[in-house]
């Protein structure tokens, strides 16, 4: 009895994930996401420079809002009982953190690219709506630090599935964007995910009506930026070669991954 209280206790913690409920829902943009020409080119190491170049500069104005975000989320913690509030701040304060390193990696990329990230930078019409849904959210008096979270963490694991994919796939040496691929398909990058996640499970464990709504914009984003970036005019041809292996290394997966958070 004492085994079946305990393997029910976790299927209801497993159950109560609604970050990794959200993720299955929307696997399917996700999934978009892993076999768009720019993540293929990128994998396959086929991507122009100026392309890549472009994607860091449009990149790098992201997490610059992605950061804002953040910290205008941690001001909305104080709603929170005593403990969460405690823990959503320093979970905020931390994730922020990591993009302020992101935002150094960017630049470090912007020069070896020649990624423009100054006073003649224009954003895409992609960047802008996303950057304008993270600002419209993070603004906005109403919204709970669960909205917000829900709002962000899209980002978060679809780039941890996106590396580790790649990844697996088998990324050659010689790849220009290996150290793209190496980001984000590291321990590191996964855990700040993780931590995420487990802060929205954590910030509506008592509900959050709005948070599928804007979980799945976030993914749809996502994939929209990604879509905008401009590849080689015989990317089928270029990338066929990476094609044929991620598709030998999604063999046997299912494309609704659960917990892993694997696409």
């Amino acid at each position: 009895m004492q085994r079946w209280g305990l393997l029910c206790l976790l299927l209801r913690a497993a159950a109560a994930s609604l970050a990794a409920e959200l993720w299955k829902e929307n696997s399917a943009t996700a999934q978009q996401s892993l076999w768009d020409p720019f993540v293929l080119s990128l994998g396959a190491g086929t991507l122009p420079k100026t392309s890549f170049a472009t994607y860091v500069a449009q990149d790098a104005a992201f997490l610059a809002s992605f950061a804002d975000a953040y910290e205008r989320a941690e001001r909305k913690c104080g709603r929170e009982a005593p403990p969460l509030a405690a823990r959503c701040a320093a979970d905020l304060r931390e994730l922020r953190g990591a993009v302020a390193d992101e935002l150094k990696l960017h630049k470090s990329y912007a020069e070896k690219w020649g990624a423009d990230l100054g006073k003649d930078f224009k954003p895409l019409a992609a960047t802008t709506a996303y950057t304008d849904f993270l600002d419209r959210i993070s603004r906005d008096a109403t919204a709970t630090a669960a909205e917000v979270v829900s709002a962000m963490v899209p980002c978060m694991t679809l780039y941890a599935a996106l590396g580790k994919r790649l990844q697996r796939a088998g990324v050659e040496d010689d790849n220009p964007y290996g150290e793209w691929v190496a980001t984000y398909s590291s321990a590191d990058f996964a855990a700040a995910g993780r931590q995420a996640e487990e802060l929205l499970d954590a910030l509506s464990i008592n509900g959050c009506e709005r948070c599928a709504e804007l979980y799945a914009e976030a993914v749809r984003l996502e994939h929209a930026f990604f879509a905008v970036q401009s590849t080689a005019s015989d990317w089928i041809r270029a990338t066929s070669g990476f094609r044929a292996k991620l598709e030998e290394s999604l063999r046997g997966v299912s494309l609704r991954a659960g917990a892993e958070m694997e696409l």
